[in-house]
């Protein structure tokens, strides 16, 4: 049962209208040290908590997809639900958690987490994130666009 709810969650979250991805608009891709060499890219949408936004904190839904290439092959995916606070103009910090999922030599289920900074450049941002599906942690440097 498990299984089926996040697949359908999955697919809800990847068909939706690209926005809040790294808590920002658009998508993320992500060279990561994934198992190894490895890319982490993010599609997301935005969740209006009204209070949350009055008080200047960004609220937002994503799926998230990672993959690794080391002695084998190395994956996860990550839907969650998370926080966007503005640091500053032009610089954001952002933190999302949800149930995860992991497999390669074997499938994992858990609980998925990252944690990163959007640093804006004209229409675009630089995104240093680090988190962990359950199976493999990873640090990445990318942009959103």
């Amino acid at each position: 049962m498990m299984k089926k709810t996040i697949l359908a969650a999955a697919v809800s979250v990847a068909l939706a209208t690209p926005a809040f991805a790294g808590g920002k608009g658009g998508t993320e891709l992500a060279l990561a040290n994934y198992s190894g060499l490895g890319f982490v890219a993010s599609q997301g949408i935005p969740l209006d908590i009204a209070f949350l936004r009055s008080n200047g904190i960004n609220t937002f839904g994503e799926i998230e997809v990672g993959a690794g290439f080391a002695d084998g092959l190395a994956i996860g995916a990550e839907l969650s639900g998370g926080l966007l606070i503005g640091l500053s103009t032009g610089l954001s910090l952002y933190g999302s958690l949800g149930p995860a999922i992991s497999g390669g030599e074997s499938t994992q289920f858990g609980l998925g987490f990252e944690v990163g900074l959007n640093i804006d450049v004209n229409q675009s941002s630089i995104v240093i994130e680090g988190g962990s599906h359950p199976s493999e942690s990873y640090v990445g440097v990318g942009l959103r666009f």
